[in-house]
């Protein structure tokens, strides 16, 4: 079978092998065992699994059993993509691995019994290589704001997810937000408030930003003025919410908000 999508995932495994993860352009997730991923030898051939990378892979019938899944061993593979300078920013290499962390989270495992032209996760998928894509390119530009492609990505994968808060009207009275003189957004409600119902800190600004968000596409990323890491931690907290986790689960996050 021939399997495309992106480099989530590599472990290195024994002297020269790996076992990698993709994203599948279905936005299932699915378990690799490359022999020889690694590289080296006495060719000193370099790896071409690189974290974020788009790779196109053939596999054989023969599988490898895990500890976590059944693992499809690699027998042909070609890299289709790479991103050319996220690796050389540490700032931006850490926001791609919480990307990464983010997504291995809710991600459902590929089977052979999957349907890999259904289109029910192909959201995912477009959402973590658009990230990757216009990280790259924001670093290329001199454009780079690590709170504004993290407030971005955090936004639009909440919308493919389902779990998008409400931000037309109060979540206790009703009333329409945009019309009230504040609100708060209330993360373990999953709902954004009205200060009339709720006093607290007036969040207005999170609420205009996660709209836009929300209609701005991805390649007009600059146009999402504003953005802070206060806010982009709230909307992971959030996530973390809705999928029963904590942010000490994403080891990235400590990076990046340290």
């Amino acid at each position: 079978m021939v399997f495309e999508g992106v480099v989530i995932s590599k472990v290195p495994y024994k002297e020269r092998d790996l076992i990698v993860k993709l994203l599948l352009r279905s936005g299932f997730m699915a378990s690799f065992y490359v022999y020889g991923g690694q590289g080296g030898g006495k060719h000193h051939k370099p790896t071409l699994f690189e974290l974020g990378s788009m790779m196109k892979i053939m596999t054989k019938d023969k599988r490898i059993k895990s500890s976590e899944s059944e693992l499809m061993v690699v027998a042909e593979y070609q890299r289709t993509w790479e991103p050319q300078v996220i690796r050389h920013d540490i700032k931006a290499f850490y926001l791609s691995c919480l990307f990464f962390e983010i997504v291995q989270k809710f991600a459902v495992q590929y089977h052979s019994d999957h349907d890999e032209s259904s289109e029910e996760h192909e959201g995912i998928f477009s959402v973590i290589s658009n990230a990757l894509f216009y990280l790259d390119e924001a670093l290329l530009k001199k454009k780079f704001l690590p709170e504004q492609q993290l407030n971005l990505f955090m936004v639009k994968l909440l919308f493919h997810l389902g779990i998008m808060p409400d931000t037309d009207r109060c979540g206790y009275c009703g009333k329409d937000l945009l019309s009230e003189g504040g609100s708060t957004f209330l993360i373990a409600q999953g709902h954004f408030s009205c200060l009339s119902c709720v006093t607290a800190e007036n969040e207005r600004g999170l609420l205009l930003r996660i709209k836009k968000g929300y209609q701005t596409k991805y390649q007009d990323y600059e146009t999402l003025t504003g953005a802070t890491f206060q806010e982009a931690d709230k909307l992971i907290q959030y996530f973390c919410h809705h999928f029963q986790l904590k942010t000490v689960d994403l080891r990235s996050y400590s990076l990046l908000f340290k």
